[in-house]
C-alpha cells in the first residue's frame, strides 16, 4: 500500500514548523506513525514448514537468542501446544519482512511462544521477543508492534502478556517510549520489572577476570579452587553429546535438590533429550562435567553461540557439596568462555547467589501487558 498524498502534504507542511511548537512537533509525530502503520501488514502462516524459509532466512542475519529460533519454537509447540493457539506471525512493510514471531492464545490472552508455564507450571523458556530485521528505525518498531496489536484486537482477545523480555530488546524500547505513551489512541501497556539475569561481560584473561571480583569473593573462589584440585578432580565438556553424557547430566540435576526433581519429570526429560538433539546452526549444546572419584559429580548444560555461552540448567551430587562443585565448575566454563573469547557469559533467569559470588550482574526483564480495549 502506497503513502496517502494528503498524509505526505500535511506531514511537510507541518515539518517547516516543527521546532516552534511542541503540540505540532507531537502531531507530526502522529502523522508520521500513522503512515508508517498503514504499510505495515501482518501475513499469518499455516505451519511451520510455511514459515520455515522466511524464518530461518531472518534468524541467521540477526543475533537472536536460542529461545526465539526457529527450531526451537517449533519444538516448544510440538511438546506443548495446540496448532489452532499457535500464530506464527510475519510483519512486511509491502514485500520486506520487518518482524517475525510466534504467539500462542492462552484462554483469551497472548503470549510469547514458549512462554506459558507446561508441565505442572514449570518455565522452561528464559526470554520473550520476536526477530527484527536488522536496521529499523525505532518509528519502524513501534510500528510493527502497533500493528500486532491491532491484529489481535480483531481476534477477540482481551491483551498481550509479554513475558521476561530484556531491557535491550527492541520490543521493551517500542512499548518504553512509544506504545505505553500513547494509551488513548492505541491500548493501554504497562511495562513492569519482572525479574533478572545476570551476566557477565567476558574479560580477556583468567586473571584479570578475577581481579573483578570483590575482594571477598576472590579470596574464596581461590579457596575453593585450591582446595577442589587437591582431589585430582578435572573437567570436561562434551560437545558431541552422546546419550550417557546426557543421562548423567539428567541424574545429577536429579539428585541436586527436591524442587530440581520435580521439574525434570520423564516428559521434562524427553523434552531436554530434544533440544539437545534437534537440528541446529545458530547454538550448539554443551553438556560440561566435574568429575572425582572416579564419578561425575557436577553438570552444567549450556547453549553456545552468537558470541554467548548461556548457562540453561545444572545438577550436582550434594554429597560432594563440602567441595562447592557447583560453583567450582561454573569458574571453569568461565574459564572456557575465556579462552574461547565469547563477548557474554549469560546465567540466564534466577537471582540466586552463586552468580553474584561470581561477578554477576543484573539485566532486566520486563513484563509488557497490554490491554486492548
Amino acid at each position: 500500500m502506497g503513502l496517502r498524498k494528503t498524509d505526505l502534504a500535511q506531514f511537510l507542511k507541518l515539518f517547516q514548523f516543527a521546532e516552534r511548537s511542541e503540540e505540532t512537533f507531537n502531531t507530526i509525530a502522529h502523522i508520521f506513525r500513522a503512515i508508517l502503520l498503514d504499510m505495515v501488514i501482518v501475513r499469518r502462516f499455516d505451519s511451520f514448514e510455511e514459515v520455515r524459509m522466511h524464518w530461518q532466512t531472518l534468524e541467521n542475519s540477526v543475533d537472536h537468542y536460542p529461545f526465539q529460533s526457529f527450531w526451537y519454537q517449533k519444538l516448544f509447540a510440538e511438546n506443548f501446544c495446540e496448532q489452532k493457539d499457535i500464530y506464527l506471525l510475519g510483519i512486511y512493510e509491502n514485500d520486506t519482512l520487518l518482524a517475525i514471531g510466534g504467539f500462542e492464545r492462552v484462554d483469551k490472552r497472548i503470549l510469547f511462544l514458549g512462554m506459558k508455564q507446561v508441565l505442572g507450571g514449570q518455565d522452561v523458556s528464559d526470554y520473550g521477543d520476536i526477530l527484527f530485521s536488522p536496521g529499523l528505525s525505532g518509528s519502524q518498531q513501534i510500528a510493527i508492534w502497533q500493528t500486532l496489536v491491532n491484529y489481535f484486537r480483531q481476534k477477540d482477545i482481551l491483551g498481550l502478556q509479554l513475558d521476561f523480555v530484556r531491557e535491550d530488546s527492541k520490543t521493551y524500547v517500542a512499548f518504553g517510549e512509544g506504545i505505553g505513551q500513547r494509551e488513548s489512541s492505541f491500548a493501554k501497556a504497562s511495562v513492569d520489572k519482572q525479574e533478572v539475569a545476570p551476566y557477565l561481560s567476558v574479560p580477556s584473561s583468567w586473571e584479570d577476570y578475577v581481579e573483578l571480583l570483590s575482594r571477598k569473593d576472590r579470596h574464596e573462589l581461590k579457596r575453593k579452587i585450591k582446595r577442589l584440585e587437591r582431589q585430582n578432580a578435572f573437567h570436561f565438556c562434551s560437545q558431541k553429546t552422546i546419550k550417557n553424557d546426557f543421562e548423567e547430566f539428567i541424574r545429577l540435576h536429579r539428585t541436586s535438590d527436591e524442587a530440581k526433581e520435580k521439574f525434570m519429570t520423564d516428559a521434562m526429560k524427553q523434552f531436554f533429550w530434544q533440544i539437545v538433539a534437534a537440528e541446529k546452526s545458530d547454538y550448539r549444546i554443551d553438556l560440561c562435567f566435574l568429575a572425582m572419584d572416579n564419578k561425575k559429580v557436577a553438570a552444567i548444560m549450556s547453549f553456545i553461540g552468537q558470541g554467548r555461552a548461556l548457562l540453561y540448567n545444572s545438577g550436582f551430587d550434594p554429597e560432594y557439596g563440602y567441595y562447592s562443585v557447583g560453583l567450582i565448575l561454573h569458574a571453569y566454563l568461565i574459564k572456557k568462555s575465556i579462552e574461547g573469547k565469547l563477548k557474554i557469559h549469560d546465567f540466564l533467569r534466577g537471582s540466586e547467589r552463586y552468580k553474584y559470588a561470581l561477578g554477576a550482574k543484573d539485566r532486566q526483564l520486563y513484563n509488557i501487558d497490554v490491554t486492548l480495549t
